[in-house]
């Protein structure tokens, strides 16, 4: 079994931007498990465990789904949470510009996931998850920095393809690794 996801990468100074502002959330004192750097993308898809011989299936549908679809820009910009500011699990950076390009392209890789026993995605969200809440600690202080930040420019990014990774969970954090990529345009 693979625990896995489907995502876009994004380039290092939107990265920088978002590692910096890690950087003030963390100073906030909430106790979070922050993004490692390397491992912040805009999220697509999570899949969950998937039996490895089902990867080159869900890679072949990876590609029908990403098909016809061209590359396009994706500008970060403000912080947010779910489910929601009186109850924050996950912080995220936004998606501006980029965003319905963003929403078809996961809804055309639901459609052809959806034969494979993947339940489609309600109410998708684009994002890039920046930080986990552990604890309610220092609630104010947090929903405070995600109101301040609610506007917040981190940059733009060029979308050239959509991957499928492997999580391996390990104890100090998740390691990522690409099992499949679906270039646009």
């Amino acid at each position: 079994m693979v625990r896995a996801f489907i995502g876009i990468d994004i380039d290092e100074a939107v990265r920088q931007k978002l590692v910096a502002a890690q950087g003030q959330l963390a100073a906030t004192g909430a106790q979070l498990k922050l993004v490692e750097a390397q491992n912040i993308h805009v999220t697509v898809k999570f899949l969950g465990e998937i039996p490895d011989d089902k990867i080159p299936t869900v890679a072949e549908a990876l590609v029908r789904g990403a098909a016809g679809t061209g590359q396009f820009d994706i500008r970060v910009k403000g912080i947010g949470v779910f489910p929601n500011p009186h109850y924050i699990r996950v912080i995220w950076a936004g998606v501006d510009e980029g965003r319905d390009e963003l929403i078809d392209l996961q809804r055309k890789i639901d459609r052809e996931l959806g034969p494979l026993g993947f339940r489609p995605e309600r109410g998708f969200v684009p994002h890039l998850t920046i930080a986990r809440v552990k604890t309610a600690k220092q609630k104010e202080r947090l929903a405070a920095f995600v109101k301040e930040m609610s506007d917040a420019e981190f940059g733009v990014t060029r979308a050239q393809a959509v991957e499928l990774k492997q999580s391996t969970l390990t104890p100090k954090g998740p390691i990522y690794g690409t099992l499949a990529r679906a270039e646009l345009g």
